[in-house]
């Protein structure tokens, strides 16, 4: 089962979220699906995405994307985008564990059921530890250099 959040204004799915939606769609095996769609309370706001996909996420693609792979058919291939490098991390710090016939499973849960606390502080917090060190080597703005940054034009 695959559950993906996602925004909707005037009738279509907005920027932020469009990503997600696409990648969770492109993810599913061939054949049909059923979607079932609910209104949810959001317990985020979606700027605490911004600094994590812009900057930490884009950072390890640039320095380090290298270190991680997707399993296409038989062939191993490069990450292409920060969105894929956000699969593996939800996997690895915020799994999911299912029970089911055959066996116990491991899934990614949803990042945006955190609070924004959760979010930055166990989540972003923990990856940006990983990757400043090596053999990684990153090297990340704080959240607020990386928004002034921003505000003045990437100078």
């Amino acid at each position: 089962m695959t559950t993906v959040s996602f925004e909707t204004q005037s009738g279509k799915v907005t920027p932020d979220t469009r990503d997600d939606l696409a990648g969770a769609i492109q993810s599913l095996p061939d054949g049909w699906h059923k979607a079932i769609i609910q209104d949810v309370k959001r317990g985020y706001t979606s700027t605490r995405y911004k600094y994590y996909f812009a900057h930490v996420l884009e950072t390890i693609l640039l320095t380090c994307g290298h270190h991680f792979k997707v399993l296409e058919g038989e062939k191993w291939r490069p990450v292409r985008n920060t969105s894929e490098i956000h699969e593996f991390f939800k996997i690895k710090y915020n799994p999911a564990f299912i029970q089911g016939p055959g066996g116990y499973y491991i899934s990614a849960n949803t990042t945006t059921a955190l609070t924004d606390k959760e979010f930055i502080n166990l989540f972003e917090e923990a990856i940006i530890i990983e990757f400043s060190e090596p053999p990684y080597g990153c090297e990340f703005m704080h959240r607020e250099e990386w928004a002034n940054w921003m505000k003045n034009g990437r100078k």
